[in-house]
């Protein structure tokens, strides 16, 4: 077994000294975000974290070995969703090139290991196999799903990184659990290069505002990352239910749910930019940055324990799926008083963007 503490403490130390370096770089390639009247951050920032993030994740996963080396696929499909990602925050992609991008990537993430059994869950005694066309075809669709949800969950500081965090260190105690070695210590290796980023990233008493930023590279990448484990970790007759392993991505997945659910609603392009998220809506309501990022990241990280510790006591899948509906509806009361309940007064856009996009952004 590798040790675990070098590979951690390397990444970490890799992905600060990586920003370091390419945030100077940055403005050079002019891979930086401007504000707009949605994106209401100070100048321009460098968009170059999810780049140092991955490509610290890659380098402390040379010395792993292989028997614990990173497989050629996850190292392809997120490379993948790290190219197309640099080229949106360079040149705006349309969202049609960036979708075709994503379910290429998520195909190479899935069928490239071969066919494999999706854990359902057990229900009435009976567990839940998909076939592989079905299992697989319902992994592609929840990766690109979870892909698109970290991006738009990248709203404000510290948010997205603070809870794919919490996302990576619950899915790398249940690989532990699992026995999943080499996944747990990839895990582990990500979220160490996730935190490098973060102290750029996060509002603290020594940082007033972030000096770096994900960009489209990095929140796919990570989304990526966080489904691509989750399936992983539910495959086979003795992996975790698919149906429990959703509580760790259940705030995200339900946000961009339910905005695309109210875009659609208002007569509004379910791609297009605003400021409803819930995260913005908070802020727009008054609440600082630094504490929306903690009360959401903290819930996020509350109901990947429950998923965690769910598992772990055996509850049944029934009782962990029927419980889904808990953080799902306390999201929804909480948007439905935060936006006034004015269900078909139109999603407020922000001005034209030159491209409808998927990812909201900073």
């Amino acid at each position: 077994m590798p040790n675990i503490y070098a590979h951690i403490l390397n990444a970490f130390l890799a992905s600060v000294l990586l920003i370091e370096i390419m945030r100077w770089l940055a403005p050079q390639l002019q891979l930086v975000d401007l504000p707009d009247a949605r994106k209401r951050h100070d100048g321009e920032i460098p968009l170059c974290g999810g780049l140092a993030i991955f490509t610290a994740f890659m380098l402390t996963g040379i010395g792993f070995g292989p028997r614990y080396g990173i497989p050629w696929n996850m190292e392809t499909g997120l490379g993948l969703l790290v190219l197309i990602g640099l080229a949106d925050d360079r040149w705006q992609l349309r969202a049609t090139t960036r979708l075709m991008a994503e379910f290429g990537a998520a195909l190479l993430l899935v069928t490239a290991a071969g066919p494999f059994l999706l854990n359902l869950g057990t229900f009435l005694d009976v567990q839940f196999l998909l076939a592989p066309i079905v299992g697989m075809t319902l992994a592609v669709v929840f990766l690109v799903g979870t892909v698109n949800s970290i991006n738009m969950l990248d709203g404000i500081d510290g948010l997205a990184g603070a809870s794919t965090g919490a996302a990576l260190f619950w899915l790398a105690l249940i690989a532990d659990r699992l026995g999943e070695m080499d996944l747990m210590l990839q895990a582990l290796t990500l979220l160490a290069a996730t935190i490098g980023f973060l102290v750029f990233n996060m509002r603290h008493p020594w940082r007033v505002r972030a000096s770096v930023f994900l960009g489209d590279a990095g929140s796919h990448m990570l989304g990526a990352a966080l489904a691509y484990f989750v399936i992983r970790l539910s495959t086979g007759e003795n992996g975790m239910a698919f149906v429990t392993a959703l509580w760790i991505l259940v705030l995200p997945l339900t946000d961009t749910l339910s905005l695309m659910v109210r875009r659609t609603w208002a007569g509004k392009s379910a791609l297009a930019p605003d400021r409803q998220h819930l995260h913005h809506l908070l802020v727009d309501r008054g609440l600082s940055h630094t504490v929306t990022a903690a009360l959401l990241a903290g819930a996020s990280t509350l109901c990947g324990a429950i998923g965690y510790l769910g598992f772990v006591a055996g509850i049944a899948d029934s009782t962990m799926a029927i419980g889904l509906m808990i953080p799902v509806l306390l999201h929804c009361i909480v948007v439905w008083a935060l936006s006034g309940n004015s269900a078909r007064a139109g999603v407020r856009l922000y001005g034209q963007p030159r491209i409808p996009s998927i990812g909201d952004g900073q």
